[in-house]
């Protein structure tokens, strides 16, 4: 759950600075242009600028047309340096993990005399496994949920939005050995009846 509600914090973030570089570039775009361009529904794009304007971070102005202009204010544009800095740490440090963690999984899959590996999950985390398998001669496949996995020697996690759920429908069908995860996901590989029976 935790990472979850990070994942969904580092996606608003995202949206946010997305947002206010765009209402920087262009204040009088509209919030359907706004909406299309960030690949967001209109309703959320205007929950998002209220958002913006109640933290004073935006400001608006009626313009003709019945239409508004949005202008940025020197909150806003702190606020904005300040997102920049925290995306670009994050990031640099989500890299720095899991290209370490790709590093250890894949001398363990070198260890077992693995050699065809799975990745489910498109995104930044299987570009970065992507690099790291570079330096020991693996042979990485993007497979769907739904894929064959019987022809790898193992199936590496590397779905960022939905770990958990992904760890849950594989591992019934993977033998756990041959099913790896990296911590960067925090994915819980123990039963939840075991967890409880614990607890």
């Amino acid at each position: 759950m935790a990472a979850f509600q990070k994942n969904k914090e580092n996606t608003e973030n995202k949206v946010m600075l997305r947002l206010m570089s765009h209402i920087e570039a262009n204040p009088s775009v509209s919030q359907r242009a706004l909406a299309s361009e960030l690949g967001i529904a209109l309703g959320l794009m205007n929950n998002y600028i209220k958002r913006c304007i109640k933290k004073g971070w935006l400001r608006a102005s009626q313009v003709p047309a019945k239409r508004f202009a949005y202008y940025l204010t020197p909150e806003g544009f702190r606020e904005k340096s300040r997102m920049v800095a925290h995306y670009v740490s994050n990031s640099l440090s989500f890299f720095r993990d899991a290209r370490s963690q790709c590093q250890s999984v894949f001398e363990q899959c070198k260890n077992h005399g693995w050699e065809k590996i799975a990745l489910v999950g498109d995104g930044d985390l299987s570009e970065i496994a992507r690099l790291v398998a570079h330096g020991f001669s693996l042979q990485l496949s993007l497979e769907a949920l739904s894929g064959d996995f019987n022809k790898y020697d193992a199936v590496l996690i590397t779905d960022i939005m939905d770990p958990q759920d992904t760890y849950d429908c594989l591992k019934d069908v993977i033998d756990d050995q041959r099913l790896l995860t990296l911590n960067v996901l925090h994915i819980s590989r123990a039963e939840i009846g075991a967890m409880e029976k614990a607890s």
